[in-house]
């Protein structure tokens, strides 16, 4: 009898061992499928977290009237009288921002620190009797009051370094482009032109501590790869913890605060490497030039692309009107409405925003944009600090609940994904649970101003960051999370919580 039962046992024992070493594979075999997913890096999953940032347009332009620069204005032009970083920087952090980026040098060419590789800089104008260096007012009035530091730089356009050969008047668009293509069949011309480039971020990147982004206007533009890509090269080297707009960050195809949807982060690239841009899919498209935008090519991204990509939305038309430098008399904020709106459609889909806040001749933000940025911080502060209920940890499978106490009404839920390991979700629904049964939250996400390729009303697709869903109100005290379609296994939510909020669209 002894015999058969230790027989028995080994039986036993033989048949647990094979099925853990069964599950073991199975989950070996779910891991090395998932990864397939390209997931974000550190500084992208923080940079994502920082949602909402404040751009500081200024420079040259603010006392000329230019919007992109010529290149031909004087120095001696330049002359703010009351400038006080520390302002814009307060400004910022009451909308909410996260973030400053400030123009050290838009496309025309004018330094606003004393730039070792051009006469064209603050040394030479009347700022400080040309002893000024507003990049480092900038930087220390950031860390003082607990802003990330960005600058914008854009070293495929330079109108001052390509063109000053040129005698006649220079537009944007054609003309110059023309232009700088006859300026660069001199090759001595354009290697001193890369030189001054790279040696601009090399001052930038090294004079001023740590920089935590750098917005690289039109990077990877088609036709000046022998500077984006020896820059991007560059770039790695000298910041390696700074978010670099191009290979870790891309723009949605417009200036006015629109994010298409459904969106992916990943994106296949135009030559397979990190070089270029968001190649498209069948059905993306190229949209009407957006005042003078060069990047006017809406990509929705790919599920499996090769690169991650964290969408990034400027906003000037959205947040005030006139150009992104200030104008007297034209640069005036739009309604709070028309604020919060823009939070919903470009947060609420699961982009980062940066919104512009110029400062004016004087060296300020004008006092209406300082009212504007503060009621829309305190606005989005007052709607988001009191969820009805909230989720707080990671939670792995395809139905995820959310429960409370006390039945309430609610109409709006606020979903993350744990993009840590990937963007997954590619189809969900919402439910709660009313009188007894589970019924759908009907989305009645709306945004007017949306046009194709831009959805106007986006309904239960991708996730992403976040994702926030304005739905039919209900009174319950239970709702669930349904991943009805995954791009690679189970749905990663990061985050749940519910809102009950009075519509926005009455805000003055």
């Amino acid at each position: 009898m002894n015999r058969y039962k230790n027989f028995s046992l080994i039986i036993v024992f033989a048949f647990l061992y094979f099925s853990c070493k069964n599950n073991e594979k199975k989950e070996a075999e779910v891991q090395n499928q998932s990864s397939i997913l390209v997931k974000p890096s550190k500084k992208q999953i923080e940079f994502a977290d920082w949602e909402v940032g404040a751009f500081f347009h200024f420079g040259l332009n603010v006392f000329t009237g230019q919007e992109h620069g010529d290149g031909k204005e004087p120095p001696s032009k330049f002359n703010p009288t009351a400038l006080d970083a520390e302002q814009w920087v307060l400004t910022a952090k009451s909308m909410g921002a996260k973030y400053g980026c400030l123009t050290v040098r838009h496309e025309g060419g004018f330094c606003l620190w004393p730039s070792k590789t051009t006469d064209y800089t603050i040394a030479n104008s009347p700022y400080k009797d040309g002893k000024g260096d507003i990049a480092k007012e900038f930087v220390d009035a950031c860390r003082k009051h607990g802003l990330k530091v960005g600058f914008y730089h854009t070293s495929s356009h330079d109108t001052y370094e390509a063109l000053s050969w040129y005698d006649g008047k220079i537009g944007w668009g054609p003309d110059r482009d023309s232009l700088v293509e006859i300026a660069f069949r001199d090759k001595k011309r354009k290697e001193k032109y890369q030189q001054v480039q790279l040696g601009q971020m090399r001052e930038l990147l090294t004079n001023y501590g740590q920089i935590d982004f750098m917005w690289s206007d039109h990077w990877g533009a088609p036709g000046s790869e022998h500077i984006w890509n020896p820059m991007t090269d560059l770039v790695a080297e000298l910041q390696p913890n700074m978010v670099f707009m191009g290979p870790e960050t891309w723009v949605p195809g417009n200036e006015s605060g629109l994010v298409v949807y459904p969106m992916w982060n990943a994106v296949n690239t135009v030559d397979g490497t990190k070089y270029t841009r968001p190649a498209p899919n069948s059905n993306d498209s190229s949209v009407e030039n957006d005042y003078g935008l060069l990047e006017n090519e809406v990509r929705t991204g790919h599920p499996l692309g090769k690169y991650w990509r964290v969408r990034e939305c400027t906003t000037h038309w959205a947040f005030h009107r006139g150009g992104w430098f200030w104008h007297p008399e034209v640069t005036l904020p739009l309604p709070l409405s028309k604020h919060v709106d823009l939070y919903y459609r470009t947060v609420g889909l699961g982009a980062n925003t940066i919104i512009n806040l110029p400062p004016d001749h004087r060296g300020l933000v004008p006092d209406t944009i300082v009212v504007a940025a503060k009621r829309f911080g305190d606005e989005i502060k007052r709607r988001f600090s009191n969820p009805v209920a909230e989720l707080k940890d990671i939670k792995k499978g395809n139905i995820v609940e959310l429960s409370w106490g006390v039945p309430k009404e609610i109409n709006t839920v606020v979903l993350m994904e744990n993009i840590a390991n990937g963007q997954r979700v590619a189809k969900y629904i919402l439910e709660a649970f009313v009188d007894g049964i589970w019924q759908e939250l009907k989305p009645i996400n709306h945004f007017p101003i949306a046009k194709k390729p831009y959805n106007n009303n986006p309904g239960y697709e991708t996730i992403g960051h976040k994702k926030i869903d304005r739905v039919i109100p209900v009174i319950t005290s239970k709702i669930r999370f349904k991943c009805l379609k995954s791009v690679e296994g189970i749905a990663e939510i990061r985050k749940i919580q519910v809102f009950n909020f009075e519509p926005y669209d009455k805000l003055k």
